[in-house]
């Protein structure tokens, strides 16, 4: 005998379908927004009865964007080109409410596309199978043809989605109809809740998908969606999860690090160059600007500035130079990777003191959040490895006995009336070296 875990047994009434005999009557305004978006994207009916393999891309936030929401589909869109383009000529298709992925002239691996896709921001999930009619006999033949082994899983589950609710069949007949054939087929038993083997069904656009895994992704906006911004990346944990935050914010990110060379070694610029090649894999490429930091900047300010504050000036011609950065890249704001108590120039009064030094909005994604949350957040994103490898960073070169806890920006302008801080940022600036890094292609 079949068990059944879960709402529904194939052959049994659905709760949320009407049994009375007919079938349901599509809403006329279902239908108008379906096929209006059909006709405005070139969406096609499915022509050919062959399964063709496919990724349908979800996404979440964006759903949410009422009118604007074309728009954040199409920087959705592009990423997935942008960040695929390596792999080989791939098809991308919008389609209401998901975005359809695979290779155009041959059948690239799904599994490694799925790979490269689920990393993209406003991305939800990646459901990975194959597209046909959406003839129902079609759709059961496409299940059929999915099915692993008997011996392989003990368990299984359907779920259905109407994209186009013209369609005949409600979700729960097609959950119950497509259960009743596998059960035809296999004798394995049914669970709704955590199955071996799940089969997910859509109707959309004259098409059926039937995928049979799903991967999960970081979700939130796009890339580029809310413009660009400048990352100060320090070769720590916390300004590569910061970073990271705010490209699922949709911002499109530049990379900027600051050296003490020669006074510290080769390595700290080579582990922050590793740390970008990682955020890379989240954005079709990422621009990384190394600038010279020990002279002439800090070595003026352990010259002339009183010790405590050293590295509070060090943070504000930071500001300076980042500013200088999202010029050239066209961005509007600054991201650290500050958490407010961490140390000593990351309490409320030294932000606030940094902060007054900059031109431009400066985003801290961290500044609530403690460090265990924060390394968890790193090995998720596979940051963490990298970020904990020994290296010199340029705030702790010459780094002060008793940092100052507590500043105001009048104290520090006063402070800064012995530099000509102009000349200094100018000289910096002027010895900057970028490179643009990308993800390696992995197939």
């Amino acid at each position: 005998m079949t068990r059944t875990r879960g709402f529904w047994h194939p052959g049994t009434h659905h709760p949320a379908v009407d049994h009375g005999g007919g079938l349901p009557w599509p809403r006329p305004v279902e239908v108008e927004r379906v096929l209006g978006f059909a006709a405005r994207n070139g969406c096609k009916p499915f022509q050919g009865g062959h399964l063709r393999k496919t990724l349908v891309i979800h996404y979440d936030e964006i759903a949410l964007k009422g009118r604007n929401r074309g728009a954040f589909e199409d920087h959705l869109v592009r990423g997935v080109r942008e960040i695929t383009r390596d792999l080989g000529p791939v098809s991308v298709q919008k389609l209401y409410g998901r975005i359809l992925v695979r290779g155009k002239d041959s059948e690239l691996p799904l599994p490694a596309l799925a790979a490269r896709v689920t990393l993209l921001p406003g991305v939800r999930y990646v459901l990975e199978g194959g597209e046909t009619g959406q003839d129902f006999d079609a759709i059961l033949q496409a299940i059929e043809d999915s099915l692993p082994p008997q011996e392989a899983v003990g368990t299984f589950g359907v779920r259905a989605k109407r994209g186009d609710k013209s369609y005949p069949l409600r979700s729960g007949e097609i959950e119950r109809r497509a259960g009743a054939h596998v059960l035809e087929r296999r004798s394995w038993d049914v669970d709704l809740v955590d199955p071996d083997f799940w089969v997910r069904i859509e109707i959309v656009n004259g098409r059926g998908l039937v995928c049979t895994e799903r991967h999960e992704g970081p979700g939130g906006l796009p890339t580029g969606a809310s413009g660009r911004g400048i990352a100060l990346l320090s070769g720590g944990i916390d300004s590569p999860v910061a970073a990271w935050m705010m490209m699922t914010r949709g911002l499109r990110l530049t990379g900027l690090h600051f050296h003490s060379a020669p006074y510290t070694n080769q390595r700290s610029q080579e582990k922050v160059r590793d740390l970008a090649r990682h955020l890379a894999r989240f954005q079709p490429s990422f621009e990384l600007t190394m600038i010279p930091f020990a002279e002439p900047i800090q070595q003026a300010i352990v010259t002339s500035a009183p010790q405590k504050y050293r590295v509070i000036l060090y943070r504000r011609f930071m500001m300076r130079l980042a500013a200088h950065a999202a010029a050239a890249a066209k961005a509007g704001c600054i991201v650290t990777g500050e958490a407010l108590g961490q140390v000593a120039s990351q309490t409320v009064e030294n932000m606030a003191t940094v902060e007054a030094a900059s031109s431009l909005p400066v985003l801290r994604p961290l500044v609530g959040m403690g460090k265990a949350k924060i390394i968890d957040v790193a090995r998720r994103i596979g940051t963490f490895d990298t970020s904990i490898e020994p290296h010199d960073d340029c705030c702790s070169y010459l780094m002060p006995r008793s940092p100052a806890t507590r500043s105001n920006s009048d104290e520090l302008d006063e402070v800064e009336r012995v530099f000509d801080v102009t000349a200094l940022v100018e000289e910096s600036w002027a010895n900057r070296q970028s490179e643009t890094l990308r993800q390696e292609s992995r197939l």
